[in-house]
């Protein structure tokens, strides 16, 4: 078949436009070089067809045939076809510079058109660039996705040694106040020592601020979660936030064994943030987390009774806790999805693979 004849144009236009949906998703300049002679040649375009290709390292060449006719080229003839801007017709075959990357040979007449050939030529090549600007951006993203991990796993490593030195040094110091202030208590008579109102005014502070520092230590990073789980943290905070803000909030945890550390401590956070936005907007009178496994999968849902609002409508700064939730879950390989309404509370919904 003679695509250069009067009257074929259309055929080559069709051809390139058959050439262009082939390497669709093609990761390489050899990638695409090859699935173009399986679609030119394997179709029966041209009678055989090869390509002869320079690795990204310049090193060398990789080479691919189609057809009856394979490895006809040597590599003086493809590195002279190369350093040329336009085919050229050699020994039956025309030789089609792409780039600077390779070149394809394809046996046909000499009457395809020129036109023709310069299309084949630019769909492979942009192609080629298309792939590695998916493998850039692939990097990329992997890079961002590593420096996130690391900056996550920082954040919880500095958060358990604040915890610690909170709970070990300024917790233990404030309970040896606490018990210094009751023996000077015990000594003082109430009735005759102005000096005893204002020690017990002391040791109330110092009882307040004991619970406040161990309060901070637990949300830094509670010691449950590391000694006894998902489903033990997670009822401890539920407990807090009704003890605190009177919000009852109902836990139920069904997973059949300890998962591991790094996935039972995203979906802590995920559900700690969820709450915690809970009570500084939903205006909620209840709330409830489940957490459970199916088909190779852990779900945590997060639920609550109050005002909702619109997703869409969220402000730049609002949108800051959802962001967090979603990147900690997706590094995992997970995914996030929000329902809410005003006047319909809020839905929050995590998936998680399981190892």
């Amino acid at each position: 078949m003679s695509l250069g004849r009067p009257g074929h144009r259309n055929l080559e236009l069709e051809t390139l436009l058959e050439l262009s949906r082939s390497l669709e998703g093609a990761a390489t300049g050899f990638e695409a070089a090859a699935l173009a002679l399986q679609t030119l040649v394997g179709e029966g375009r041209f009678a055989a067809g090869e390509a002869w290709w320079r690795p990204e390292d310049g090193h060398g060449w990789r080479t691919v045939g189609s057809g009856a006719d394979d490895d006809r080229l040597n590599p003086a003839i493809a590195a002279s076809a190369m350093a040329s801007d336009e085919p050229q017709w050699h020994a039956g075959w025309w030789l089609i510079p792409v780039a600077d990357e390779g070149v394809l040979g394809l046996g046909s007449g000499p009457d395809v058109s020129e036109s023709f050939l310069l299309g084949v030529a630019e769909v492979v090549a942009a192609t080629a660039q298309g792939g590695r600007l998916r493998r850039s951006l692939e990097e990329k993203e992997a890079q961002r996705s590593r420096l996130l991990q690391a900056l996550l796993t920082a954040q919880e490593e500095e958060r358990g040694r604040i915890a610690r030195d909170l709970h070990d040094q300024i917790g233990q110091s404030l309970t040896a106040m606490l018990l210094g202030l009751d023996r000077q208590l015990e000594r003082l008579d109430p009735a005759a020592d102005a000096a005893h109102g204002e020690l017990r005014r002391l040791r109330s502070l110092t009882s307040v601020t004991l619970t406040d520092v161990r309060r901070i230590a637990l949300d830094l990073r509670p010691s449950v979660l590391d000694e006894l789980g998902l489903a033990a943290a997670l009822r401890r905070f539920g407990r807090e936030l009704h003890e605190r803000y009177g919000i009852a909030v109902t836990v139920l945890v069904e997973i059949p064994e300890r998962l591991a550390q790094q996935v039972e401590t995203v979906l802590y956070r995920v559900a700690q943030e969820a709450l915690t936005n809970v009570v500084r907007h939903a205006q909620a009178a209840e709330a409830s987390i489940v957490v459970t496994v199916s088909r190779g999968f852990v779900q945590l849902v997060v639920e609550d009774d109050g005002v909702g609002f619109d997703p869409t409508a969220l402000t730049p700064a609002e949108r800051i806790g959802l962001i967090g939730m979603r990147e900690r879950l997706e590094l995992l390989g997970g995914s996030l999805r929000l329902e809410s309404a005003p006047g319909s509370g809020c839905s929050v919904h995590g998936r998680l693979p399981l190892p």
